[in-house]
């Protein structure tokens, strides 16, 4: 069954046959109750327990091909991933790190994502990696705002795009979250080595709200989504913020991520 799971994941008319049989809620049920479980020759585990995130575990870990580590400042032992999903940022850092003792903040508007989070944080013995449910961006801690889930678990989001995507979404009202607020409650005045950006288009109105967060933040790795905003915007905001441009590290029509490092005193870059 996990071969079988594993090669229906990799090839896109598959994954549409799979949904047009419903065979994908029982590849789901199983992969519930017998997870598809990895370890990293570094000793990071990570399991897969919806059918979505196989492709996403064997792009990321497999064949390397979603992060370019090379970026990274070096001896980071502190993060905040904006959009987590299920954890696996955090296993590729904790798998960069080699032992070093890791220090951050996962942060997802999907419940389910955010317990898989934790778990894979509390698996991997990082006991100060907190996973945080709710949304970045859209209002001031203990508001809610509106949330559109999608069913599969990888591209939900706080503004639903017109991409033609023919997947079933749930609207939701999630609380609103201030990533300053949850850090400094656990790190003080702490640095973040390395802030991960991967919200759906809420992006820009994060940066606009987290102002002070920023003050704290060595590095960026942003995906910037098209029909929300644009580079030059993103650049402009962080420029008068103390960050420069360092790389672009992927563009298509609908997206890009690009990498920003802090020129002040207190980076470590």
């Amino acid at each position: 069954m996990r071969r079988l799971v594993t090669k229906l994941s990799g090839f896109a008319f598959a994954r549409q046959l799979v949904r047009m049989l419903r065979l994908h809620e029982l590849a789901n049920w199983y992969l519930r109750h017998f997870p598809w479980v990895k370890r990293l020759p570094t000793g990071v585990i990570y399991r897969a327990t919806r059918l979505e995130s196989i492709p996403l575990a064997v792009e990321m870990f497999e064949k390397a091909n979603l992060y370019d580590a090379s970026i990274l400042p070096a001896n980071f032992t502190t993060f905040a991933d904006l959009g987590c999903n299920v954890g696996y940022f955090t296993c590729w850092l904790a798998h960069l790190a080699n032992g070093r003792k890791l220090r951050g903040l996962m942060l997802d508007a999907n419940a389910d994502a955010v317990a898989e989070a934790q778990w894979h944080a509390n698996i991997n013995q990082m006991p100060e990696v907190f996973a945080v449910y709710g949304v970045a961006g859209e209002g001031l801690q203990n508001d809610s705002a509106e949330f559109y889930l999608y069913e599969s678990n990888i591209c939900s989001t706080s503004h639903r795009p017109d991409t033609g995507l023919t997947g079933e979404w749930k609207r939701m009202c999630v609380p609103c979250v201030s990533v300053d607020e949850h850090w400094r409650q656990h790190f003080g005045e702490l640095r973040c080595h390395v802030l991960k950006i991967d919200i759906e288009g809420s992006e820009l109105s994060f940066l606009k709200t987290e102002q002070s967060f920023l003050r704290l933040v060595d590095s960026i790795m942003i995906e910037w989504h098209k029909w929300r905003t644009n580079l030059p915007e993103i650049k402009a905001f962080l420029g008068t913020h103390g960050f420069v441009l360092k790389n672009i590290l992927e563009e298509n029509q609908a997206m890009g991520t690009a990498f920003f490092v802090a020129q002040t005193s207190g980076s470590k870059i």
